[in-house]
């Protein structure tokens, strides 16, 4: 499948494609001894040798569901209904920690409406130290958004709000959105957690 996403970390390379994920050294190369050991040389090449990573996943064409936070790598495989987190003892598949059903149901509901095929938005909420991920129908009320906490290995909140895209700056957690309610014709940015009032989002009152 095609490349959907890069990701540069020091002298390694993570390369999301449709169907597989794996990784390249950059600007070294990786000379195996006759025992299986590895050792790292200097090289002309500007990408080594490709080694994927064990399972059968890839990030679908869903580049924007990706997250980084410290080496852990957070993002979505929706051909196969997966919410998959990429660290150093490789990938797991995080969905399945009592939400398989919840994203097998909901992942197949995103393109449906080939004229507004819906997306998956991800990111990492600094905040509250969890991934949290937008899984976004065509239609404008149609919408999941719910968290992942490491300490705990679950999924433990749902959340309101639909981003357009989510990202965290100096122990702040942002969104970006545009018309998430009927009564609201507003595009902005809004940081979480701030003030009093954490039942207002996007200058709307919610229930909680």
């Amino acid at each position: 499948g095609s490349i959907q996403k890069l990701y540069a970390e020091n002298t390694n390379l993570t390369i999301l494609q449709e169907n597989k994920v794996s990784k390249a050294l950059i600007d070294k190369d990786a000379i195996y001894s006759a025992e299986g050991g590895a050792m790292t040389t200097s090289a002309a090449m500007v990408i080594g040798q490709v080694v994927p990573y064990g399972g059968i996943y890839g990030i679908s064409k869903d580049p924007g569901s990706f997250a980084v936070y410290g080496y852990r790598k957070y993002f979505t495989d929706k051909n196969r209904n997966a919410v998959l987190r990429l660290s150093s003892d490789g990938i797991t598949e995080i969905s399945s920690y009592g939400m398989k059903d919840f994203f097998r149901d909901n992942f197949s509901k995103i393109g449906l409406n080939s004229f507004t095929p819906g997306k998956i938005v991800g990111g990492f909420d600094v905040h509250t130290k969890t991934y949290i991920v937008s899984l976004q129908n065509s239609n404008n009320r149609d919408y999941e958004t719910l968290a992942f906490d490491e300490s705990v290995k679950g999924w433990v909140s749902r959340y309101s709000y639909k981003p357009d895209q989510m990202f965290s700056l100096k122990n702040n957690f942002y969104t970006t959105f545009s018309g998430i309610y009927d009564n609201l014709n507003n595009n902005g940015l809004w940081k979480h957690y701030f003030g009093t009032e954490y039942g207002k989002l996007y200058g709307v009152s919610v229930d909680s």
